[in-house]
């Protein structure tokens, strides 16, 4: 029986299975190319020379690009890269600090997914209308009065987005609350779930023999905050606290007692 030292086949089974994970060099060429339209056309977006990005949008899109609405944007980073077709279609995500320009944000900016279909065309990756991407927002489908489908994609504004499926994204966990001696401590939890930071601010939060006060008023995108009832008297109370979510100008009632 042949004897084989064992210390040597591991480091050989690493360097295969590393191997065998790297992407092929013709992926590796395809993704570097791709990164570097991608990176022209948005910052053309960024520094509004949207006619200097024409030669970075296929010819059979022109026209939308032309005369579709551009966002805002303030700066971006790509998220996402995902090929089909043999490495020469893509869909790629970006993340975009978009300014929504609506009475309801008063131009803020927001950190929001921005979709986007390239292929390759003479030889170049070019931006391209997907229709069915086009229906795509980081909320959902959204439909245009006229019913026809339209989304954040490329260059369609986020403004057009439904400003109620905005304000459902920030929630709490709970709408009231009841303190007592064996109970002196509560707590209601919000939630940010919008693309953008919201600040919480406290409305009536006077009641008697109860304080009330928010663990941390500025929330970015995905983040929670605890708003904490504590029972500090003997006298019983009941009343409404009001929190407000900005900029969407959301209200939450609390109802507080104590017993």
């Amino acid at each position: 029986m042949r004897y084989v030292d064992r210390r040597f086949l591991f480091p050989v089974m690493a360097a295969t299975t590393a191997w065998s994970q790297q992407p092929s060099p013709a992926a590796a060429e395809a993704e570097a190319a791709l990164r570097a339209r991608v990176e022209q056309f948005y910052q053309l977006q960024v520094y509004k020379k949207f006619r200097q990005a024409e030669d970075l949008v296929a010819e059979e899109s022109k026209d939308e690009y032309y005369n579709r609405a551009k966002q805002d944007i303030k700066g971006f980073s790509i998220q996402q890269i995902e090929f089909s077709d043999n490495n020469t279609r893509a869909r790629v995500t970006i993340k975009g600090k978009v300014v929504i320009r609506t009475p309801f944000f008063a131009g803020q900016a927001f950190d929001m997914p921005v979709l986007g279909s390239w292929k390759i065309e003479n030889g170049q990756w070019v931006w391209y209308l997907d229709r069915e991407l086009a229906s795509q927002s980081p909320f959902g489908r959204i439909n245009s009065p006229s019913g026809e489908t339209k989304g954040p994609v490329g260059n369609q504004p986020p403004a057009r987005m439904n400003i109620e499926t905005l304000m459902n994204l920030v929630t709490v966990d709970r709408t009231s609350v009841i303190l007592n001696a064996s109970n002196s401590v509560e707590t209601v939890m919000v939630s940010n779930d919008m693309p953008g930071a919201i600040t919480l601010a406290l409305t009536d939060p006077h009641l008697a023999g109860i304080s009330v006060e928010v663990e941390k008023s500025d929330l970015k995108a995905g983040e929670k905050s605890a708003v904490r009832f504590r029972l500090t008297g003997e006298a019983k109370s009941s009343g409404v606290v009001r929190l407000t979510a900005s900029p969407v100008n959301k209200v939450f009632e609390i109802q507080v007692s104590s017993n």
